[in-house]
């Protein structure tokens, strides 16, 4: 089956920052397919529902948990171009630690470090204190979830102390981050679905809407992920943004 044609004008691939395009390989082999993924790259590339340098740091967090280093990098210099400075991809940078784990992290502080041209120094001074014990671990996640997961309930039986780490990262890296909840949470949705995880999409859409997100700014997070994790990573995104709408 073919599409109908309609009246939509060719893509401005310009204002583009996709090096398959540019390499002009897609071109040479088919034409129409270029033109299908240069429009998702007017979605992915340009100010919309959501800022064009957030979605750059979108892709640039999914491309870093991908392994995909030329990428990693190609973004996170053009969203530092459109206006990311550098304390928000610091804070970016903890919040895809939370997600995928401390050698994800590294790759991508890494990036943060080049494209700024700056390295963070290890602070001196005594350790801060942060009490909390299993019923402020659990009344974080009543008040974030409206309930508490039985995966929380685990881990808060059999690794308490492990639980209190996890808490003190997630309020930190999605409510007193650099990187303001809403980002926080978009940036993590495009992560997910380029990973194909449905029910962690589903997670962070419901986050980003209690941060105010639209449903426009929800989507087109997940549209991010298409660029690094391809068309896959829509119908486990898009399942996880329908489960929670209400």
């Amino acid at each position: 089956m073919t599409a109908q044609n309609t009246a939509a004008s060719a893509a401005d691939r310009s204002i583009l920052a996709s090096a398959a395009l540019a390499s002009g390989h897609i071109d040479a082999t088919s034409p129409k397919f270029a033109e299908g993924l240069a429009r998702v790259r007017e979605v992915t590339d340009t100010d919309g529902a959501c800022a064009a340098w957030a979605k750059a740091l979108y892709m640039a967090a999914a491309a870093a948990v991908k392994g995909h280093r030329d990428m990693l990098m190609a973004q996170m210099e053009r969203s530092r171009d459109l206006g990311l400075e550098l304390d928000v991809a610091r804070g970016a940078a903890l919040t895809v630690l939370i997600s995928r784990g401390e050698a994800v992290y590294a790759i991508f502080n890494a990036a943060v470090d080049e494209v700024f041209g700056e390295t963070l120094e290890s602070p001196s001074g005594d350790s801060v204190e942060f009490p909390l014990d299993r019923k402020g671990c659990l009344d974080y996640f009543e008040d974030y979830f409206g309930f508490v997961p039985d995966y929380v309930e685990l881990m808060a039986d059999e690794a308490p102390r492990a639980l209190e780490g996890y808490v003190l990262m997630r309020e930190w890296s999605l409510a007193e981050n650099v990187l303001d909840a809403a980002n926080a949470e978009l940036l993590l949705c495009t992560i997910n679905a380029a990973e194909f995880s449905a029910r962690f999409v589903n997670v962070h859409a419901n986050g980003a809407r209690r941060a105010g997100c639209s449903e426009a700014q929800i989507t087109e997070s997940v549209v991010c992920a298409i660029p690094v994790a391809g068309v896959a990573a829509w119908l486990p995104g898009a399942d996880g943004i329908m489960e929670g709408r209400s």
